[in-house]
């Protein structure tokens, strides 16, 4: 007879055959045997792993590993600013992970702001700057060729544009929009005085018809200003290239090299105070030109389309339009816009490079155009914008920016020239006044390039 021993062996040998796939232990303490816990199914495992996958990604997306914060500085303009911090925010949208700091500051304080954090070691990813001044930050820009294709960039754009955003081989910056300086008149003065004016290109004036257009609107008793501009270097550098000058020489070693050209300029202009055409509060008042146009007594303005929306959505209480400028030797005027770079130096260069990209392909373009409501020209050459009720304003300023030569944007984009813009100012305010003859201001123009060193800088 076997015992209860033997009994209980057979029985657990019993188990093992129909769980073969237990593995049976004798516990330390009472001898007994026991079998772990059967193991959880295949399915459940798989189950687990999504779902601590699907968690993981959540987490990636709302906190994403590689986040960046891009510092941006922007210029101060009620025109534009809000639209670009619009699209801006757009590409915040599109590409999560990326922010923006924004910093505004005005035009007078942006060379300040960004040499004080560049000396600081802090450059900002991005920042917003003007033609006359993106070529001074030239050996401090990205090059955009490093992430493009750089000759089809630059190709996409306006030839008026291209001496501005590159640098030998670099592509430097991206236009935000273009723009064109362009002649207002006053519509209700100019059809009482019984004026004229031109309505295409046949009908130009040069410049004597000008001159006698504005003087026999100024007749009227209403009308106490001919014609209004900034005093500024850039404004009046229209009146050097109508002239077929240009400030410094092809070559970098002269400044006003032709200066037969540089004296009809200034003898024209002087003529244009003289006759009180050019109230002194616009020259030498640097009285800012829109707001004295917007009073509603002076016959014309010398300005630009970025007067447009303000004086269209802000309202006058006077009916005014856009012509031709008038023709010197030749047809010309100063193209201009404003421009993205981003620095060399800065922390997160491959992230702003792809924001600036991103601008650069003609749907944000367009759409950044449009957004503004179509008052600022598409810097890209073949590229259709709405410009809805602004277009019949533009069409002579886009017709006089198509006949400027390329050469103007060259001579407009050197930095030596930026450097002289307070000293050159100050010749051209006294041959104006009268107080320097046009030979004599040439002299001192051709000194201040001299002592400044123009070859070095340009080189």
């Amino acid at each position: 007879m076997k015992s209860w021993r033997s009994n209980a062996v057979r029985g657990v040998q019993v188990a093992r055959e129909r769980e073969p796939y237990r593995r049976w232990q004798r516990t330390p303490l009472t001898g007994r045997v026991r079998a772990p816990a059967r193991p959880e199914p295949k399915s459940y495992h798989l189950l687990a792993s999504s779902l601590i996958v699907a968690l993981a990604t959540s987490l990636l997306i709302t906190f994403p590993l590689h986040a960046k914060t891009l510092n941006i500085v922007l210029l101060a303009n009620a025109s534009t600013q809000g639209t670009i911090q619009q699209l801006i925010h757009e590409y915040e949208g599109q590409n999560p992970g990326t922010t923006f700091n924004i910093s505004i500051v005005q035009l007078n304080s942006l060379t300040a702001k960004l040499n004080t954090l560049v000396t600081g070691g802090q450059p900002p990813d991005i920042a917003e700057i003007t033609t006359s001044l993106l070529q001074n930050y030239a050996s401090q820009a990205v090059d955009l060729g490093k992430y493009t294709e750089g000759q089809q960039l630059a190709q996409r754009y306006l030839p008026s544009l291209r001496p501005f955003l590159t640098s030998g081989n670099k592509i430097i910056g991206i236009p935000i929009e273009a723009t064109a300086n362009g002649l207002f008149y006053n519509k209700a003065l100019f059809e009482k005085a019984g004026v004229h004016v031109p309505s295409n290109e046949n009908e130009i004036w040069s410049w004597d018809e000008f001159r006698q257009a504005v003087a026999a609107v100024m007749r009227l008793p209403e009308c106490r200003m001919g014609v209004v501009l900034d005093c500024t270097v850039q404004r009046w550098s229209n009146f050097l290239y109508q002239a077929n000058a240009k400030w410094i020489s092809d070559d970098g070693k002269s400044f006003l090299p032709n200066k037969a050209g540089a004296e009809q300029a200034l003898t024209f202009f002087r003529s244009l105070a003289q006759q009180r055409l050019v109230p002194t509060s616009s020259w030498p008042g640097k009285t800012d030109a829109g707001q004295l146009f917007k009073t509603g007594v002076a016959a014309m303005m010398w300005s630009g389309n970025w007067q447009l929306k303000g004086l269209v959505e802000g309202g006058t209480t006077f009916e005014f339009g856009t012509t031709y400028f008038p023709k010197g030797t030749i047809r010309a005027i100063c193209p201009g816009g404003e421009f993205f770079f981003a620095f060399e130096n800065a922390p997160n260069k491959d992230a702003a490079a792809k924001f600036l990209l991103w601008w650069a392909s003609p749907e944000t373009t367009r759409h950044y155009l449009e957004s503004l409501g179509g008052s600022f020209l598409s810097p890209i050459g073949d590229l259709k914008v709405n410009y809805g009720r602004y277009t019949g304003y533009l069409a002579p300023m886009l017709s006089d920016l198509n006949a400027t030569p390329e050469w103007v944007s060259v001579d407009l984009a050197r930095p030596a020239l930026n450097v002289l813009q307070n000293d050159i100012l100050n010749e051209l305010i006294l041959s104006a006044t009268g107080r320097e003859s046009a030979k004599n201001a040439i002299l001192n123009l051709e000194k201040l390039g001299d002592e400044a060193g123009v070859p070095k800088k340009i080189q």
